[in-house]
């Protein structure tokens, strides 16, 4: 199992870190224990924007869009869409009550499970929430998601092959990295398989 200490290390080639304090959140119910540990000791903070917008949160490149991971002051912001409608402010039938969206790729959701601590993952625009259990926990999803964006920023111009596929080599090294950190060379098989790599 990834230590936070180790995730955030991984998470810091990305962008700014920082201890954010359970009373930067926002939501209408309690922050879940996990998610309180991960901002305190990772603390996805990214660039400040300005006074009104605060900091951006982290961004971390992989191929098509970038994985992006809010600040806590923001995270509450980051269920419009989900939770509610973005204009409306409607709560939205179809999103069940224990989802809390904590990261996402161009609008597919990285969703923290509140009764599990599972995080999911679903994409959007299929016309219902189908979301399947993607990584046992937070920390586990910012140490591979972290993982993705270093191997990303170590192929720069090799990552793609004349047939803009992505270049084996870097798939390879990406798939050990993965196991390093899920334990199994399968499970980091299928993730490279879902994240398009």
């Amino acid at each position: 199992m990834t230590s936070t200490s180790q995730a955030r290390a991984l998470l810091a080639q990305h962008g700014a870190l920082e201890s954010q304090p359970a009373t930067d959140w926002r939501g209408d119910f309690a922050l879940p224990a996990p998610l309180e540990v991960y901002y305190r000791e990772i603390g996805p903070l990214g660039d400040f924007i300005n006074d009104k917008v605060g900091h951006s949160g982290v961004s971390i490149p992989t191929v098509g869009n970038p994985f992006d991971l809010p600040p806590l002051a923001r995270l509450w912001d980051l269920q419009a869409g989900y939770r509610w409608h973005g204009v409306t402010k409607q709560r939205l039938e179809d999103w069940d009550d224990d989802w809390l969206v904590i990261a996402d790729q161009g609008a597919d959701p990285f969703i923290f499970h509140r009764q599990t601590g599972e995080i999911l993952f679903a994409q959007h625009g299929g016309g219902a929430w189908n979301p399947s259990a993607i990584f046992t926990d937070v920390v586990t999803m910012t140490a591979c998601l972290a993982t993705v964006g270093s191997v990303h920023n170590e192929a720069e111009d090799d990552l793609w092959t004349e047939d803009e596929s992505v270049n084996p080599r870097f798939r390879a090294i990406l798939e050990t990295k993965l196991t390093a950190i899920l334990g199994s060379g399968s499970a980091a098989t299928a993730l490279a398989d879902l994240l398009e790599w």
